[in-house]
């Protein structure tokens, strides 16, 4: 990890080498972790300088991200806290006996669980938070693959796979042999940004990086993509347990 000083603030960013051949990109993540990525040959003092440069920006991205973190905590799973589907706000409803259902019912705008009354609070609030997670990766399974069949046909193209993961800083990916990876936590955007992130991998079935050409790809199925692309950045953090 490497640091730089601005006034009284430091920054310390990570810096991640690849095959870019110019430009410089610095990414500030909902963690507000700052990364540096660069050519290879690019060297420290020239990063620093411009890390340096960029400083009062990433300041205040972090500041950002650090405000969106106190406004949407981690979740404590108690009734009446609210659940992310679709874009929609759904209030958790425990019932508590000694029945262990280990899936939720949706009914109107609450989520239902039945959890064991004599289990421990830390143990129930763990067991809240794995049968939610195993229902979003069940229903991002359901809902990413009818997008994706729905613009892979627009696009005229064909993924090898399709299949939801734990991916902590990624909404997506494409492997070189086309499967495309989601990331469970999708399901809890609505439906606009979820076609976004599918449409946005199946683009690079038919270009590899972020070309202009890729860029003319998304905005074929979808003319918005910038909207899109923006509220993803600036929501990403509340789409979280």
């Amino acid at each position: 990890m490497e640091k730089v000083q601005f006034g009284r603030k430091s920054i310390e960013y990570s810096v991640k080498r690849g095959r870019r051949k110019r430009s410089i990109a610095i990414n500030i993540t909902p963690d507000a972790e700052v990364i540096v990525r660069v050519p290879h040959f690019l060297s420290e003092e020239k990063i620093e300088k411009v890390v340096t440069k960029k400083a009062p920006w990433i300041l205040s991205k972090q500041d950002y991200f650090r405000k969106l973190s106190e406004l949407y905590p981690e979740k404590e799973f108690e009734s009446g806290e609210q659940i992310l589907f679709l874009g929609r706000r759904y209030r958790l409803k425990l019932k508590r006996d000694n029945n262990n259902i280990d899936y939720p019912v949706v009914s109107g705008r609450k989520i239902l669980l039945s959890i064991d009354k004599s289990m421990r609070l830390e143990d129930r609030k763990q067991r809240i938070k794995n049968i939610l997670t195993k229902w979003y990766f069940y229903e991002t399974g359901n809902i990413i693959k009818q997008r994706v069949r729905r613009y892979a046909k627009f696009l005229g193209v064909r993924p090898r796979k399709i299949s939801v993961k734990e991916q902590k800083k990624r909404w997506g990916s494409c492997s070189n042999r086309g499967t495309l990876r989601f990331n469970w936590r999708i399901s809890m955007a609505p439906m606009s940004i979820i076609d976004y992130v599918a449409v946005h991998e199946l683009c690079h079935l038919k270009a590899k990086n972020h070309s202009t050409d890729f860029w003319k790809f998304v905005s074929l199925a979808l003319p918005d993509y910038q909207q899109r692309r923006q509220w993803l950045k600036n929501n990403s953090q509340m789409l979280k347990l």
